[in-house]
């Protein structure tokens, strides 16, 4: 037997008339069959108030849940930079010029006889015509050096021996003077001083634009001397 009154209480009041939550049964009985209804499976969803506008569902659909299986990550390409290689890849190795050490050094062990003998000739002649230079270097000091030398000497004997001449000219000169002076009348040691002894002595020139005035000068000078002491100022001042 079946409670329906134990039933009834598990489910809310259903009206009849089909203006309920639930229409009238279809069944060919038209009577109520209880076997007709199922629970209704219980949503776990549980639904958000207050979400009019959509924002949380725009969210979610930009935004999905994440996977529990981590994904790879992305491959970045990098821009390369200047001097920089274009992979992070190490570097492939470019070809130069010079040779590796070992290859330098297969090289060398591999150097015929010849070559090595004309090495050694050819560093001993530059070790000598260093040498041969450095020689004739301190050569030419020497030389240089040694001319200096003889020079400054010539030219102090030189100076010394101008400076004795120099002192017996000024001697002999003061002593002339002196006797000059003490012989004759002024004019007498005026034309002497002057070289002066006749009218064709040459030492008033003829040439000249003050030809006549120099040779009127001489005649005054030479008057004089010829008058002796009764000329004028013959006895000095």
């Amino acid at each position: 037997d079946i409670d329906f009154d134990a039933a009834a209480s598990a489910f809310p009041d259903i009206s009849l008339d089909g203006t309920g939550d639930f229409p009238l049964s279809t069944s060919g009985g038209g009577g109520f069959d209880i076997d007709s209804f199922d629970p209704e499976p219980v949503s776990r969803d549980v639904a958000v108030t207050g979400d009019e506008d959509g924002v949380i569902e725009k969210f979610e659909s930009e935004f999905p849940e994440l996977e529990s299986t981590p994904a790879l990550p992305p491959v970045v390409q990098q821009t390369p930079s200047f001097g920089a290689p274009s992979t992070p890849f190490a570097p492939r190795p470019q070809a130069s010029a010079n040779p590796t050490p070992f290859l330098a050094q297969a090289v060398q062990e591999e150097e015929p006889d010849v070559i090595r003998e004309w090495r050694e000739r050819q560093q001993e002649e530059i070790a000598k015509r260093d040498e041969e230079s450095k020689a004739r270097r301190q050569e030419t000091i020497s030389k240089a050096e040694r001319a200096l030398d003889n020079f400054y000497e010539e030219y102090t004997a030189s100076r010394k021996a101008q400076i004795a001449q120099n002192k017996d000219d000024e001697s002999a000169f003061i002593s002339d003077l002196t006797e000059s002076l003490a012989q004759g009348t002024t004019w007498d040691r005026i034309c002497k001083l002057i070289e002066l002894k006749d009218s064709q002595s040459k030492t008033l020139a003829r040439a000249g634009p003050g030809t006549t005035e120099l040779l009127r000068f001489r005649e005054v000078l030479l008057r004089l001397r010829r008058e002796g002491e009764s000329a004028p100022g013959a006895a000095g001042y």
